[in-house]
Formats: C-alpha cells, sequence, structure tokens
C-alpha cells in the first residue's frame, strides 16, 4: 500500500513537473511611468546612433572608386536615415588614421596588411596611402550624409598632417568639392587615442615614452590644429552673427579611456588644450572611446554577460564627471569610438542577439547622460560590426555575402524611438527588476515612446520566460501600440526580425510586412532576450 501511494505521489510530481517546463515562466511587472517629464532628461539628437570605420577599409563601405559606391552600405544607413529624418553621422579614422600618408601617385587607397593570426583574423593595416580620390569616395555616400575625418598626428609630422589637411580641403571646400557636394564635412579629428602613444598599463607601449603625458599632448595639439585650420576653412563660434561658416569644427580627445584617471578630459582641459580664443572658437567637442573589455581566445563565454544590466551601468556611468567637465566649457561630448569588447569583438557576445540588446541600452543611456553621438566602431570582418559592408567579410558566421549582424536591429530601434520631430528628450524610467530596462522619448512635455527591454538569457532549452509588464500611470482611456524584436534565442545570430520584418536579405531593404501590437489597458508579455518599442497615442 506504501509503496502505491508512494509510486502515485511520484507520478504527480512529475507531470507537474512536465507541465511546469512546458509553460512559460511569466514574471509580473509594475512599471510605474514618470508623473510628470523628469527635470534631468536630455535632448536627443538625431545623429544619436553613428559609425566609426577603420580607415584602411574604408573603400569596402563606401566604394572601389568614385562614382561606384557600395549599394548594400548604403541601403542599409538609408533604412537608419528613414527613420529620423537625417542620414547617420561616419566617423573615418581609428588607429589606421595614424598610418596614414599621403601619396598622390596612388588613385585612391592603398593599404598595406600583416599576415592573420589566430588571435587577429581581420588585422589592421600597418601603413595607409592616401591617395587622390580617398577623401573624395565620401560622396559616394547617401546625400545628407555627415564626415567626422580623421587626420594622423601620433607621427608627429605636421608637413604631414598638413597635408592629408590640404587633401581634405580641396575634397570638400576647393577644387573637387563638386565631388561632395551633396554630403558634408562636420568634424575633423586630429589623432586616434594619444593615450597610447606613450607608456601604458597594458603591454603594448607607444613609440614616445613616459615624456608624453597629457599636458604634453595639449600643447601638441593646439600645434598641429593651428597648422590645419590654415588648409581647412572652420566654422568659428567668434565669427560675427551671420557671418558663420559652413565649415566644419575640430574635434578633441579621442582617449581610450583605459588610461584614467591620469588622461582624462579633465586633465586636457587644465593642461590648456583650449586656452586659446583662437582654437577654442574652432572646437566643439570631446570625443571620447569606451569599450566593456577586450577579446580573449581564452575567454569563457557566458550568454548575459555584455547585456547585463549593472555591468553596463557600471562601464558608462564612469563618465559622468568627463561629461560634466567638457559641458562646462561648452563643448559637446561623444564617443568617437565604442563597440562591446576592444579588438574587434568577442565570438558568442558580439555576434548574437545578446549585443541588440545590449547596444540599444548602451546607445539610450549614453543619450540620458548627455552624450550627443556614440560612433559604432567598424572594420572588415570584426565580430562586433553590426553589418558586413562586402562577400569578403569574413566574420566567421560563414555568411558569403554581405550581411548584417544582430546588432544592427539596435540602430534601427533607437532611430526609431527618435523620431523625425528633432524635439525628442530622453530619460531612463526606473524598474524594479534587473533584466527590466527601460527609456521614456518625450516631446513638448508628453511622453510619445517608450524602449522597453528584457535581458533575460534564453538558450533554447523549455520554454522561454517571460514579463508581464504593467504600466503604472497611464492617463485612462490612452491607447498605445507596440513593435518589438523577436529571434529565437539570445545566442542567435539570424533569423531576427523588428516589428515583423526580417532585414537580412541581400539587397538591405527589409521583407515582410510591419507588425504593430495593440497594448491592451497597458499591460504586455516581454520574453527574455527581446526588445519593445511603445509608441502612445496623441489622442489623450
Amino acid at each position: 500500500m506504501h509503496l502505491k501511494v508512494s509510486v502515485a505521489l511520484l507520478g504527480a510530481l512529475i507531470s507537474r513537473g512536465i507541465e511546469a517546463q512546458s509553460s512559460p515562466s511569466v514574471t509580473n511587472i509594475t512599471l510605474q511611468l514618470p508623473t510628470r517629464i523628469p527635470a534631468w532628461r536630455e535632448p536627443l539628437s538625431p545623429h544619436l546612433a553613428a559609425f566609426s570605420i577603420e580607415m584602411d577599409r574604408w573603400l569596402e563601405f563606401a566604394g572601389q572608386e568614385v562614382g561606384k559606391p557600395n549599394v548594400y552600405f548604403n541601403q542599409l544607413l538609408q533604412n537608419l536615415g528613414e527613420r529620423t529624418g537625417q542620414m547617420p553621422l561616419l566617423r573615418v579614422g581609428a588607429n589606421t588614421q595614424d598610418r596614414g600618408f599621403v601619396d598622390l601617385s596612388v588613385p585612391v587607397l592603398k593599404s598595406d596588411f600583416p599576415p592573420p593570426t589566430v588571435n587577429v583574423p581581420n588585422p589592421e593595416a600597418t601603413r595607409v596611402s592616401i591617395g587622390r580620390d580617398f577623401y573624395a569616395l565620401s560622396g559616394n555616400l547617401p546625400a545628407g550624409t555627415s564626415f567626422m575625418w580623421g587626420l594622423n598626428l601620433k607621427s608627429l609630422n605636421k608637413s604631414e598632417t598638413v597635408a592629408q589637411a590640404r587633401l581634405l580641403a580641396d575634397t570638400f571646400q576647393g577644387s573637387r568639392a563638386h565631388l561632395t557636394k551633396n554630403v558634408t564635412l562636420v568634424n575633423v579629428e586630429i589623432g586616434n587615442e594619444p593615450d597610447f602613444y606613450g607608456l601604458t598599463r597594458f603591454g603594448v607601449q607607444g613609440p614616445y615614452g613616459p615624456s608624453w603625458n597629457v599636458a604634453n599632448y595639449s600643447s601638441t595639439w593646439v600645434e598641429f590644429a593651428e597648422a590645419v585650420s590654415r588648409e581647412l576653412e572652420f566654422d568659428r563660434s567668434d565669427s560675427p552673427a551671420g557671418s558663420r561658416s559652413s565649415g566644419p569644427t575640430l574635434s578633441t580627445g579621442a582617449f581610450t579611456g583605459f588610461m584614467g584617471p591620469e588622461w582624462s578630459p579633465q586633465g586636457m582641459l587644465q593642461a590648456g588644450i583650449l586656452d586659446k580664443a583662437s582654437v577654442m572658437a574652432m572646437t566643439s567637442q570631446y570625443a571620447g572611446h569606451a569599450y566593456s573589455g577586450g577579446f580573449d581566445l581564452r575567454r569563457v563565454v557566458n550568454p548575459g554577460d555584455l547585456m547585463n544590466k549593472l555591468s553596463v551601468r557600471a562601464n558608462m556611468t564612469i563618465r559622468t564627471d568627463g561629461i560634466a567637465a567638457v559641458r562646462s566649457v561648452g563643448l559637446k561630448y561623444i564617443l568617437g569610438e565604442t563597440n562591446s569588447y576592444a579588438n574587434h569583438g568577442q565570438p558568442g557576445l558580439s555576434n548574437t542577439v545578446e549585443a541588440a540588446l545590449w547596444m540599444t541600452d548602451w546607445l539610450l543611456l549614453a543619450a540620458s547622460l548627455g552624450i550627443e553621438r556614440v560612433h559604432f566602431h567598424h572594420g572588415l570582418g570584426f565580430r562586433y560590426n553590426t553589418l558586413q559592408p562586402t562577400s569578403e567579410s569574413d566574420d566567421g558566421l560563414n555568411i558569403t555575402r554581405p550581411h548584417i549582424l544582430p546588432s544592427y536591429h539596435a540602430l534601427l530601434i533607437v532611430n526609431e524611438a527618435i523620431g523625425k520631430s528633432g524635439r525628442g528628450e530622453i530619460a531612463e524610467i526606473a524598474t524594479t527588476n534587473l533584466t527590466l530596462t527601460a527609456y521614456g522619448i518625450w516631446e513638448s512635455g508628453q511622453l510619445k515612446r517608450m524602449v522597453v527591454s528584457n535581458s533575460a538569457v534564453y538558450l533554447g532549452e523549455g520554454m522561454k520566460s517571460s514579463l508581464k509588464v504593467s504600466l503604472k500611470g497611464l492617463e485612462k482611456g490612452r491607447s498605445a501600440t507596440m513593435k518589438r524584436l523577436e529571434s529565437n534565442m539570445t545566442t542567435s545570430v539570424t533569423g531576427v526580425t523588428w516589428a515583423g520584418q526580417s532585414f537580412e536579405a541581400v539587397s538591405g531593404r527589409p521583407d515582410g510586412d510591419v507588425v504593430k501590437e495593440n497594448v491592451m489597458e497597458g499591460v504586455f508579455d516581454l520574453p527574455a532576450s527581446s526588445i519593445a518599442l511603445v509608441t502612445f497615442d496623441d489622442s489623450c
């Protein structure tokens, strides 16, 4: 008798266990909406989601010749521009801008590459020869595209830097400006990651030893900026009203962020980098660089590490003092180069759906802290790219054609959240759950849109967990619709959709109809590793 009871009890428990595994785990969450627009909100720039491109591979993105653009890359940019009414801003430069030298016997570009290794399957060029048409390729990009071009500082060869500025000026302001008439040069960056020109704490040492410090950099940068300004016509803030130039401004800094606190925007400012009124008038921004760590073949990849809410905030909020310092002197703060893991990305994290969740959070958190632009770095075949521009872009995914990666969807989502009004303001909305993240976008004081994400991990076993989100404080009678980022699991690299559409076609155009859901009574489900863009009705 005892045995029969035990068997029956065991059977019931097993049955319940199977039932539990076949039913998704749902957690009820109340999300309190702000009762009024937060006083600490920040303006949203339509250029928030921006690109950084390694200079040695510029041709793969822009096209091999003037007048022969990369149609696929341009289509992906246009997808983004359609959502804000402004084309994304491109920074071209990075490590190889400091290895660039003008050689007008070269038609466009000649890059010298070392052999690939297991650690560096897609190495950067050791030398870049800048030909006559190099900067003119900018005109291959869609009309309305803006650029930040980088010049060589690391060589400390003023004649070379001036030669690059002269060619850049001729391309955008001189005899060849007709080739770039539909695009705009908005910033010029002198040098890349100068905090790595001397001694570092990371094994690789720069050429200038212990004498190279932030004060030395600051005086050197001023000297080179003045020389460059004799070649390029800059927009100057001290020009009389009505006579401002449409030229570019200078971008300073470009520090890695790994050499703080010795190298910081505060140190640069204290060293007098803007003490000369003429230099200050031409300078509009400080560019910081930021990564979540570095690629390591030995890393044990744990899905969830990259998009972890605590880690994202720990990495971003260390910049708040620098942001405040830069803005206090009238400059904008941008992230001129960023991505997930330095040294081209960590496979299994940087190239999966997780990267889309991380990138969405990273972008919106940056904006909520006062960072105007965030340039995600790209090279050919880099694991952290949002897209691969050519069939030769071997990123380890065995896709033998140009293609997007899951993180491209983050750019779509954020640009839709920003919208076209030009009046958007953003603040993070507090939540009571470590996997739930929310941001509100206000226009004219009214909450218009909200981006909500669930960074819980799902690896394909059992049923996917979900959050049942109830919006508290939503005006009675105010309706809302929702679009979703959906995928099979956290580690998916393909099969991802945004609002029911796939962007994985070889054309780069969306495939399928846009899917919107009604948010009934302010309640919606948010599965693991997914994002929702909630748009509120204007009728109330």
